[in-house]
């Protein structure tokens, strides 16, 4: 005899394969077609701040940010999986928006940081976080950009 949940099955999955296509759905920010989109509707960069003159994101920085995710991981003996959890929060947060090389660093840790938090029994001190940045980003700035990624 097949159970309600077996009958259910063909709906449920209909259902989450719409969903996968339409509310779940995150652009490659890294393809060209969208790099150059984004680069087209960059306002353009002030004098002062040279990081914003980057071009967008880009596959090498993509690699490295990976690279240190799991040395990160891996020097906090936090499970691995959670770089995979916090690139795709990251995939997702770039998909909606240009970032510059900065920017695009602080929202890394920033996932990483949200990744862990939300999946791992330890946790990372934010003091941690600030070192492993050396200083290059304070609280507020982190706090911030979590703010913005889970809006």
């Amino acid at each position: 005899m097949i159970s309600d949940v077996m009958i259910d099955l063909p709906d449920r999955f209909a259902v989450m394969r719409k969903q996968e296509s339409t509310i779940y759905r995150a652009e490659d920010y890294l393809s060209q077609a969208t790099q150059m989109h984004q680069q087209q509707h960059r306002p353009s960069p002030s004098s002062n701040d040279s990081n914003s003159s980057t071009p967008g994101v880009n596959e090498v920085w993509r690699e490295k940010i990976c690279e240190w995710s799991y040395q990160v991981v891996d020097h906090f003996d936090f499970n691995r999986e959670i770089v995979s959890i916090s690139l795709s929060y990251l995939d997702r947060f770039l998909s909606t928006r240009p970032v510059n090389k900065k920017i695009f660093q602080l929202a890394a840790m920033t996932t990483l940081y949200l990744a862990i938090k939300l999946n791992e029994q330890g946790t990372l001190k934010m003091s941690s976080l600030i070192e492993l940045s050396r200083g290059y980003f304070m609280v507020e700035h982190i706090a911030a950009m979590e703010e913005a990624i889970l809006r």
